[in-house]
């Protein structure tokens, strides 16, 4: 049984290296199918005509053996022709020697070829996509069933093979017609199932560029447009000292704004253009949640939230450090926006089952449920705060790729006017 099981593997690698033989990277898809077809059609032929050159030899018709082992060694130079990549070539020598060697057959025994004849007929409109091709293959494949039938028919050479043998070829060519319209039908499907899986993907990306840029337009505009009117009041020297001060302080927040969105804009390009690539370390969680609420000061200061931190100092995360930054920062942000005045936001952390288990929480407007779904799906058109902050759009879309590709997990339960809570999951350092 393993010595069985052992042959049938090395069988099935050697035929899918067939089935690939002289397949390239930059093939489109239905030119790889197209080769792969002319590699099975040829393999195929090949082992039909040994087989059938086993037979004649073995029931003493030597000219058939003959005749199928030379076909059997011009069928090699379709895989040479595939080797050099002349694919065209290959389809057309293919044919060609298919044709000829069936009319040769068919000099001989006029009556056990046709079926052969008509395979040929339509492997050649299935490797071949051009019309004039279909129609000199067809001319040909009429002229090498007639010419026997109309020259040859009371003549042969050799004696009429037995009845057996033609009740064979019959179903046997049933079979491969059936294999090669079955084969082809198969490739079409698949490659309509790609081209529908392309074209849900450019949706995906057209709806994704369209919110894209209604975003940039607000968060990068907006900032600019206020901040532009802001030092404008500044300059005007009949403004008190205080207004400029406050007006500075104004400034301040929405650059920091601005530099907020521009840094998840660059992060979720880089997610698109090449992929986000995590390198994980391990960082101690408690300081880098401190340089998090740092430099979101000003923020929090401007609503008067209080922070609880209840996260323990020897708790240490492995992940990407910078990545989770920005994760807390996004998550942190939308919970100082979406809290009242003088509200409060706690985060906690704890170590369960080898993992870091972090709970940010809020008591603001909340979400309904449905919003809450839609949460990660795609890009948002942003939002507003208890206090007009407008949201990223963004941010969370950001937020849950970076904790996927750090092996961490993210859920949000959300009651309106009542509050959020998010919790999330990293691995822990001993856990690796």
């Amino acid at each position: 049984m393993v010595i069985f099981q052992h042959c049938w593997r090395i069988l099935t690698n050697f035929w899918l290296k067939v089935d690939s033989f002289g397949l390239t990277t930059d093939m489109s898809y239905l030119e790889d199918r197209r080769v792969r077809m002319v590699n099975l059609i040829a393999a195929w032929s090949f082992i039909c005509a040994l087989f059938y050159s086993i037979v004649n030899l073995v029931t003493d018709i030597l000219i058939l053996t003959a005749v199928d082992l030379t076909y059997c060694v011009l069928v090699l130079f379709v895989f040479y022709f595939h080797h050099r990549k002349r694919f065209k070539l290959a389809r057309i020598y293919l044919s060609v020697i298919t044709i000829l060697f069936l009319g040769t057959i068919s000099y001989f025994f006029y009556h056990i070829a046709e079926y052969y004849l008509f395979c040929v007929l339509i492997a050649g409109i299935l490797v071949f996509h051009d019309k004039q091709t279909h129609v000199l293959i067809s001319i040909s494949l009429v002229l090498a069933i007639l010419i026997p039938k109309a020259f040859f028919s009371d003549f042969s050479p050799v004696d009429p093979l037995p009845q057996a043998r033609l009740l064979f070829n019959l179903p046997l060519a049933v079979f491969l017609i059936f294999f090669m319209v079955r084969h082809f039908k198969h490739i079409q499907q698949n490659y309509q199932d790609e081209i529908k899986k392309q074209q849900q993907h450019l949706e995906v990306l057209n709806r994704d560029k369209e919110q894209l840029f209604a975003i940039i337009a607000h968060d990068i505009r907006s900032p600019l447009v206020a901040t532009s009117q802001i030092l404008q009041h500044v300059s005007n020297e009949v403004t008190s000292e205080e207004f400029r001060k406050q007006s500075l302080l104004q400034v301040t927040s929405q650059l920091r704004v601005m530099t907020e969105n521009v840094d998840n804009l660059l992060h979720w390009s880089s997610q698109n253009l090449q992929g986000l690539i995590s390198r994980p370390v391990s960082f101690n969680l408690h300081t880098l949640l401190l340089d998090v609420l740092k430099s979101m000061e000003a923020q929090r200061k401007a609503k008067r939230i209080q922070t609880v931190i209840d996260v323990p100092v020897d708790i240490y995360v492995f992940a990407d450090s910078e990545q989770i930054h920005i994760v807390l920062r996004n998550i942190l942000s939308n919970a100082f926006k979406f809290s009242h005045k003088q509200g409060e936001v706690k985060i906690s952390a704890k170590k369960a089952d080898a993992a870091i288990k972090i709970a940010i929480e809020d008591w603001g407007v909340g979400m309904s449920k449905k919003k809450v779904k839609k949460l990660f799906n795609n890009l948002q058109l942003p939002s507003y705060g208890t206090s007009g902050e407008r949201g990223t759009g963004l941010g969370l879309v950001l937020v849950n790729n970076l904790i996927q590709i750090n092996r961490g997990e993210i859920k949000v339960s959300s009651v309106e006017n009542a509050g959020t809570t998010i919790l999330l999951k990293f691995p822990a350092v001993e856990s690796l």
